[in-house]
């Protein structure tokens, strides 16, 4: 190239490249999380913040989706989130319902708030095409309801970050916390015997204050029946997420059911 250009002249070395007049700079939104950065740490980037900025998804972020390495390992959404995150957060420390509001808003500022998914009718049994409308969905927020935690005997414990809830049967009282995508991720006992005590001590922090991962998991494994199903009936109130639910008319029966929003793979890649 140096050869080249000593042949051409000055002239020739001295060309600049033509004006572009195009941007590539991506647009940005602002999202508003279920959770408010109520329940993260003081030194989390989204403690305290009521949104985050993310930006707009482009073929780079395609590229994630499609890749099948990325799939196999489960590695999809947090190298996305990763991606379109515009503050410097690891976005497996982001809570469950913070990362579902970043991915449907991702979904509708890429491909429109119509996603056309795959139902069946749980009148006629017959299944059909139906159009959900993402910009329908709603914030669940119980968790900031004064009433609703005081009627439940719940409250929060800000230097733990964790919700303190008085069980009905035994009165113990368990420290809730939130779960991250890392929470998520973490391995489940395999046993289907477990199922009810691998999800609840994904949950449990501490009883009576006391934060011994043994003495919790043994409390869990043998939580009075009564105690669990109430603490199983109340974990999605507290847990601030977006409503994926809405109605759904079945066009053969015109059965009417609220149905929730299927997240498959459609999701990220409509028709």
């Amino acid at each position: 190239m140096r050869n080249n250009q000593d042949r051409l002249g000055p002239a020739a070395a001295a060309a600049q490249p033509a004006p572009s007049n195009l941007n590539f700079v991506v647009p940005t939104e602002f999202v508003e999380l279920p959770s408010r950065g109520r329940f993260y740490p003081k030194e989390h980037p989204l403690h305290n913040q009521e949104t985050v900025e993310i930006k707009f998804m482009t073929a780079k972020e395609e590229d994630i989706l499609a890749s099948v390495t990325l799939i196999k390992k489960g590695l999809v959404i947090d190298r996305l989130l990763e991606n379109i995150l515009v503050c410097d957060s690891d976005p497996t420390t982001l809570l469950v319902g913070d990362r579902s509001a970043l991915m449907v808003a991702a979904r509708i500022s890429s491909y429109s708030s119509v996603y056309k998914a795959h139902v069946v009718c749980n009148e006629c049994t017959k299944e059909q095409d139906y159009n959900f409308d993402l910009r329908k969905t709603n914030l669940q927020q119980k968790c900031f309801d004064k009433t609703f935690l005081s009627e439940n005997k719940i409250s929060f414990n800000n230097e733990k970050s964790v919700f303190e809830i008085s069980l009905p049967k035994s009165k113990v009282v368990l420290g809730i916390k939130l779960l991250t995508g890392q929470d998520e991720k973490d391995p489940t006992d395999s046993d289907d015997k477990k199922i009810v005590t691998s999800l609840l001590s994904k949950f449990a922090f501490s009883v009576n204050g006391d934060e011994d991962t043994l003495l919790v998991s043994q409390f869990v494994d043998n939580m009075l029946a009564a105690d669990s199903r109430y603490l199983r009936a109340i974990l999605g109130d507290i847990t601030p997420s977006i409503d994926l639910k809405q109605e759904f008319v079945c066009k053969h029966c015109g059965n009417s059911e609220d149905k929730e929003v299927p997240l498959t793979a459609e999701f990220f890649w409509p028709e």
